[in-house]
């Protein structure tokens, strides 16, 4: 096993033997990752303690006959290991222990179409681990908060608590990819920050969420028009930011490619 394929293996936990081998063949059927797949809580401390290296993620099984309460996931994340939860059930209280441990993603267990949203966000996952955020915000809570939720999708995350300081970083720091920003801070607010960062950052290169919790209806367009991608409302889910803010970078990147494919037909062929 080549080094790129060694940093890439998915560690599969399902005491199911049959739905393990499903789940795995469609991982590594759709994508480049290889799977490992073990059937209980035992196995799975295994073969995190003598392979940790070589995994990436772990797609786990909620309910397991030795851990009925989710302590799979705990196991992997002690690991360092970002997981996506497949759950049969799924309420209130499912989703709030789910959030509480930090897990990347979760699926229901309802038929194979759920195994490609599971690869999706491997690969995505994959993607954001190379990947640099910024959240701007004066408030240390609010920072951490969203810190959290970028770094249980991978993302390598900075912090800067106005806008005078996000473009500090972001001059130190040319290879971030996406901004969050909150719009009320000292010395320079998020609509200044926007129209600043796209005096030499396009939308193309450098993707800007704005966040607020201000009540004015308009907030979103005045986003927007200062040069933001995106926006989202305070206070909002875990999963919504996800979402959105994978769908941005994802957006971003093909803008990119697009980029990329319209300069290479552009450029004079030599005979």
């Amino acid at each position: 096993m080549n080094s790129q394929s060694a940093a890439a293996r998915i560690l599969v936990i399902e005491d199911s033997h049959v739905q393990a081998k499903i789940i795995s063949r469609h991982i590594e059927g759709l994508s480049h990752f290889e799977t490992v797949s073990v059937h209980s809580l035992e196995e799975a401390s295994q073969v995190l303690d003598s392979e940790r290296e070589s995994l990436f993620a772990a797609v786990v099984d909620l309910n397991l006959p030795d851990a009925p309460d989710g302590e799979a996931v705990d196991l992997v994340h002690s690991h360092g290991l970002p997981a996506i939860v497949l759950t049969a059930t799924f309420h209130d209280d499912v989703r709030d222990t789910l959030l509480k441990k930090n897990v990347a993603d979760y699926v229901l267990k309802s038929s194979m179409i759920v195994l490609d949203d599971v690869v999706d966000a491997l690969a995505r996952l994959y993607k954001n681990q190379s990947l640099k955020a910024l959240v701007v915000d004066d408030s240390k809570t609010a920072r951490n908060l969203v810190r959290g939720l970028l770094e249980n999708q991978n993302f390598q995350v900075l912090e800067a608590e106005d806008g005078k300081q996000a473009l500090e970083i972001l001059e130190a720091e040319g290879d971030i990819t996406v901004v969050v920003t909150d719009f009320e801070m000292p010395v320079m607010d998020g609509f200044e920050l926007c129209a600043e960062i796209r005096k030499t950052r396009k939308k193309d290169s450098l993707a800007i969420v704005g966040v607020s919790g201000a009540g004015e209806s308009s907030m979103t367009a005045k986003f927007l028009k200062h040069g933001a991608n995106d926006f989202l409302t305070k206070p909002f889910e875990a999963e919504a930011f996800s979402w959105r803010i994978n769908q941005t970078v994802e957006m971003l990147e093909i803008a990119r490619e697009l980029s990329q494919c319209l300069g290479s037909l552009s450029t004079p062929q030599k005979s």
